[in-house]
């Protein structure tokens, strides 16, 4: 039966394992996924924040309808009225709300005249847009765009046409785009509804050029698209056809989820895992070599239950049970070295990753590391104490008197940093004097103590009260607190190796503590009870002989009947 439980925990900690690497890889890849959609939101926040100020230089066109209507809001408007308003500008022309031309200045030359009924700009206004800033149109050399601004007068809504050319407008707004900030080889561009540049921060692509290559009509076909190695995002302006287009290359956008970044806490979960796949082999040999050691004893018991009677069997018996604990501890070393081996190359190489690569790792990357190297070390602690829980019986020393009440102010001695931190009150009262392993008996004083501090209220002030007394031949020591306690259907289950009530992150510890205690307690023929209830505190009760000629091997309510059962637990849980 032991067997077959021992295949099922073994089969149910691979899948355990398949499944939290599962978990880390997806976590991994939506992290680094997450990253990069984080830079592309800074991108497009960027380029919203150049348009709404390139925006903002258009929309004080609006103050200006007033002084509009005051001037060409006449029956008539004179070519002299025109010429003057028109300053920098290529030309000035005033349309009624039909599209007509009222008047135009000399500049208005019969080209502009030709262009108006493909004006973007006069659409926009048609629309009911109060203002709006149109595509380069053919004009002279160098083109020129229509602003045009709505204005209302006492013979309708009039339009004022403003030619101004892209070389004065492009030179205005280049010095906003080029506040931008950006990566490396990053370039911001003012195009407009035909892909025509009206300003540009990039030396190669200058104003009046065309974005028409394959790729550049691609990455203008979509608000946000990475094309040939490239980044772009655009924005389009309010009230106008040009947009403001951000470009940059991937390599320098994206440098924190790509290149050695992207790859080295994938390294790390590679080593995780044949870590993790070693960690299973070793187990499935440990299980192997339960089964040779079960078989051996069936033999021992087989032959011991054939020449009992004489002292010559005794003493073949007591070799052969010799030899088979030492072969049985020889395996434990080998297992743990065995364990720890590729424990302490992953902290190694974690250790050395950290110390030379971290000025070139993210942030994400540094913490993955930290993580490695804490489970590695979680790794090797669970090791040490599973040997500590093994060796009880094997490695214990000759029982001789020991005074508890000594015994158990130099723990608190030792603990004091604990006792501090937590602002513990401990109270040791009257306790025996009793037979047993002293180094033993100190470990499980610490162990209960401890376990009373970690599991403390953050509303109380922790209190820990520590009182034993004599009833007859057995020695009874009690360990009191006023911690969070546990349901009381969990008064065994907390004596189980690996058994936690709590997550690791709430709570540290390997699960280990108790399981000691018990089986220390067992060592010297006793028992180990505790009491409790959510947020009650907790009471652990120790009850063994207070005088023991001879070592002990006692049956609890975790034990077979057989007494040797409880050594052979402690084989199938290494």
């Amino acid at each position: 039966m032991r067997r077959r439980e021992a295949v099922i925990a073994l089969g149910t900690a691979a899948a355990l394992v398949l499944a939290l690497l599962t978990v880390f890889a997806l976590e991994l890849s939506n992290t680094q996924a997450k990253s990069k959609q984080d830079v592309r939101s800074r991108v497009h926040e960027r380029a919203v924040l150049a348009t709404a100020l390139i925006d903002s230089l258009f929309a004080s066109t609006e103050q200006l309808v007033p002084q509009d209507a005051a001037r060409y809001g006449s029956r008539t408007v004179s070519v002299r009225t025109l010429e003057a308003g028109a300053g920098q500008s290529e030309y000035l022309a005033v349309l009624d709300a039909a599209g007509r031309v009222i008047a135009g200045s000399s500049g208005f030359t019969a080209q502009a005249r030709a262009d108006l009924p493909g004006s973007a700009a006069l659409a926009l206004i048609r629309s009911g847009h109060p203002y709006a800033l149109g595509n380069v149109l053919p004009y002279g050399r160098t083109g020129v765009m229509n602003l045009a601004v709505a204005f209302p007068t006492r013979y309708g809504t009039r339009t004022l046409l403003t030619g101004v050319t892209p070389a004065s407008l492009g030179g205005f707004i280049e010095r906003d785009l080029r506040k931008i900030p950006g990566v490396a080889g990053a370039h911001s561009y003012l195009i407009d509804g035909r892909g025509t540049v009206v300003a540009s921060t990039d030396p190669a692509i200058g104003p009046g050029q065309v974005f028409d290559t394959v790729a550049q009509r691609r990455a203008l076909a979509r608000p946000a698209a990475d094309v040939d190695g490239r980044y772009y995002d655009q924005v389009g302006l309010s009230n106008s056809t040009l947009r403001v287009v951000l470009a940059a290359p991937d390599t320098a956008l994206f440098a924190s989820v790509s290149g050695v970044h992207k790859w080295v806490p994938w390294t790390i979960f590679v080593a995780f895992a044949l870590v993790a796949l070693a960690a299973l082999g070793l187990g499935r040999r440990a299980l192997r070599s339960a089964d040779q050691v079960r078989d051996a004893n069936a033999r021992l018991e087989s032959v011991n239950d054939e020449l009992a009677a004489t002292n010559t069997t005794l003493q073949r018996r007591a070799a052969e049970l010799a030899r088979s604990n030492s072969e049985l501890e020889q395996f434990a070393s080998i297992a743990s070295h065995d364990l720890q081996e590729p424990l302490r190359k992953v902290r190694t190489f974690t250790e050395r990753v950290a110390a030379t690569e971290s000025d070139h790792l993210s942030e994400n990357g540094r913490d993955y590391l930290a993580r490695a190297n804490a489970a590695a070390e979680r790794m090797q602690k669970l090791i040490e104490d599973l040997l500590k829980f093994s060796r009880v019986a094997t490695h214990g020393r000759p029982f001789a008197a020991v005074d508890l009440a000594t015994l158990t102010r130099e723990v608190i001695g030792d603990l004091e940093a604990q006792v501090q931190q937590a602002h513990a009150r401990v109270t040791v009262g009257a306790l025996p004097t009793l037979s047993g392993d002293a180094l033993q008996l100190r470990q499980l004083m610490q162990n209960l103590i401890s376990n009373a501090l970690k599991f403390r209220r953050d509303d109380l002030t922790p209190e820990v009260e520590i009182d034993g007394e004599i009833i007859g031949t057995t020695a009874h020591i009690t360990v009191r607190d006023n911690g969070i306690g546990f349901e009381p259907q969990y008064s065994l289950r907390i004596f189980r190796v690996f058994e936690r009530l709590h997550g690791r992150a709430a709570y540290p510890g390997t699960g280990i503590g108790l399981a000691l205690c018990r089986k220390i307690v067992e060592r010297h023929g006793g028992t180990i009870i505790a009491e409790s209830a959510p947020d009650a505190g907790a009471t652990f009760t120790v009850t063994m002989p207070v005088h023991q000629p001879e070592e002990v091997v006692a049956v609890g309510p975790w034990a077979d009947d057989d007494s040797k059962s409880a050594r052979r637990e402690a084989y199938a849980e290494l």
